[in-house]
């Protein structure tokens, strides 16, 4: 293990440390701009950046949403009606919406693809309130998943991420979110939906909605798996994300990325190191 001095910004991780895969390069990127991050190979950690301090994690919360309702439901063809506190809930907040009609009624499948690809908070709000039942029921579930997966120095306050009661309730590190993650892509129907760069579903309601996955890398980069974006003021720009080729699979987070569009640039680089590009 060496220690690697990556460049010097505000807001950025300064002290990295990585053992360096056979076929890779010998060092990774040194200018990874990130408040933390951690990248594993086949389950071994091959870089990170302090990957074990305490970060708010924004939307990558709605991961952990997403794996609750599917441990407890095996009918994603159930309909759940959609309820004004919904809608309402997400406006309240000024957050990203899957755009839901009041009065519709949208499968569980559906509603996943808009928490996770769209980052609606109506759509985890409708998942959290039928699955709590009611929102604070939901999150102590959260909680407790988080107990039984290891998820050290993780909290939940909330089943979207958005900063309330403050920028710092929920919060996790790099290394749980990235064991989140490995665990996550466990879930065939997760697995699909984290992959989807666009879809249109149409209601049991009959209406039809079009959601683009958040993730730039989806389409983009050569066996891209998803897993999801984030971002608030205080979490900063973050991205969950993971990569397969041939034998190699790849779970990285970036938790703290000064720029939208940075946080996509950062795991290109670490993923083309970690295989060997």
């Amino acid at each position: 293990m060496r220690k690697l001095i990556a460049s010097v910004a505000a807001g950025t991780a300064l002290v990295a440390v990585s053992a360096a895969p056979a076929a890779a390069a010998e060092k990774p990127p040194a200018s990874i701009k990130a408040e933390a991050g951690l990248l594993s190979l086949n389950g071994k950690t091959i870089w990170k950046s302090e990957a074990d301090a305490r970060r708010p994690i924004a939307s990558l919360t709605k991961v952990m949403t997403a794996v609750v309702v599917l441990r407890r439901e095996n009918n994603l063809d159930r309909a759940i009606k959609i309820k004004r506190k919904y809608t309402t809930y997400a406006d309240k907040w000024g957050a990203t919406e899957a755009r839901l009609v009041v009065g519709d009624r949208v499968k569980v499948r559906d509603l996943l693809y808009g928490t996770l690809l769209e980052s609606g908070a109506d759509a985890a709000a409708a998942l959290a309130d039928t699955y709590g039942p009611g929102y604070p029921a939901f999150v102590k579930k959260m909680n407790a998943e988080a107990r039984r997966l290891g998820l050290k120095d993780t909290k939940y306050a909330n089943f979207d991420g958005l900063p309330y009661p403050s920028q710092f309730s929920t919060y996790s590190t790099a290394s749980a979110q990235v064991k989140l993650g490995r665990y996550a892509l466990r879930f065939p129907t997760l697995k699909k939906i984290i992959a989807t760069k666009k879809i249109t579903v149409r209601s049991a309601g009959g209406r039809t909605y079009t959601w683009k996955n958040s993730n730039t890398l989806i389409g983009k980069y050569p066996g891209g798996l998803g897993i999801k974006t984030g971002y608030t003021s205080g979490a900063g720009y973050c991205l969950l994300f993971a990569a397969t080729r041939g034998k190699k699979t790849q779970i990285g987070v970036i938790l703290g990325s000064p720029g939208p569009n940075r946080r996509f640039t950062d795991a290109t680089r670490l993923l083309n190191w970690g295989f060997g590009i």
